[in-house]
């Protein structure tokens, strides 16, 4: 099966992949709106920050959840995941704290970008509003998030 290419170094199946679905045995199906999402704002979105960080590879551990996938990791009701707006990434070559502090720094226009130290990624989301939020939650899902890198 072909895959659907987005941007010149991402594929639509990378936005989708979830261990906990696999495991669960859950579609992790977006609607055409989340497609769209995905494809207009997220993907082009960590196309520039792939570049602001060297063009190293970005693997995502995870980005579109549906509802019921978000529920059991502990994701918000509101997170940005449930849209298509953000994902969880590591990066090749650099630790989270690197990614995060380089993409806090250079410019680049994102809604949230939360290093969660516990699990050794940098959610980043492209949420239309753009507020430009830096954070950091040290523990796991449900734990403080606070301001700023720490």
């Amino acid at each position: 099966m072909a895959r659907t290419k987005l941007t010149e170094h991402f594929f639509l199946d990378e936005f989708l992949v979830s261990d906990t679905a696999d495991r669960c045995g859950i579609a992790n199906t977006p609607t055409a709106d989340h497609l769209a999402n995905i494809g207009k704002l997220l993907a082009p979105g960590l196309e520039k920050a792939r570049s602001i960080l060297g063009a190293r590879a970005i693997v995502i551990t995870s980005a579109y959840r549906n509802p019921t996938i978000n529920r059991i990791v502990g994701g918000t009701a509101t997170s940005a995941h449930t849209k298509g707006y953000a994902a969880d990434i590591r990066v090749a070559g650099l630790s989270p704290v690197a990614v995060a502090r380089t993409l806090a720094a250079s410019g680049l226009k994102f809604d949230q970008l939360i290093l969660e130290t516990s699990r050794a990624v940098v959610h980043v989301s492209f949420d239309p509003r753009l507020r430009g939020v830096v954070k950091t939650q040290a523990g796991g899902p449900g734990t403080a998030i606070v301001d700023g890198l720490r």
